[in-house]
């Protein structure tokens, strides 16, 4: 079976501290940290072998994040596979992708051929319930870490 592990989140937390935006410049490290301790305890304990993420090299030029998104950075150093899941713009218009359902759907596709399972999937919370389903309906066993992870001092709170 096709195990695939859910974090729900708030974006802020994928893009990660110096994303470059002025709405993140105050944001304390701390949260941060938490976040890839939590991430690197769920790879350990669930013997997790990639990550995926609803995340695309123009979303993260979009919040000013130059470089890696944090679950990119992590598998980075941890030298597992990375994929980013989600359609750039040009793809967008190009596949006629206009809502949510077929984002997913597009997510479904390129976890399909990153084939690398058990694999961590970061996504923004508001999915965790249809992604879940999509994902199940696919075949996948989808097993959900957080519905909506937050740091115990949470900056996305104040952003």
């Amino acid at each position: 079976m096709r195990e695939v592990y859910l974090v729900g989140v708030n974006h802020v937390y994928q893009l990660g501290p110096y994303s470059g935006s002025p709405m993140f410049a105050d944001s304390p490290l701390a949260p941060f940290e938490e976040f890839d301790a939590f991430l690197r305890s769920a790879l350990t304990s669930h013997d997790i072998y990639g990550i995926a993420e609803e995340m695309s090299r123009a979303g993260l030029k979009k919040h000013f994040r130059s470089g890696a998104s944090m679950p990119c950075r992590l598998a980075t150093a941890l030298n597992l596979p990375h994929r980013y899941c989600n359609p750039d713009p040009e793809m967008r218009r190009a596949l006629n992708i206009t809502s949510d359902s077929e984002r997913e759907k597009y997510w479904i596709k390129e976890l399909i051929s990153f084939d690398t399972f058990p694999v961590l999937f970061v996504l923004g919370a508001n999915h965790i319930d249809s992604f879940e389903r999509l994902l199940r309906e696919s075949g996948f066993q989808p097993l959900i870490i957080a519905r909506d992870w937050s740091a115990s001092s949470d900056p996305a709170d104040t952003i």
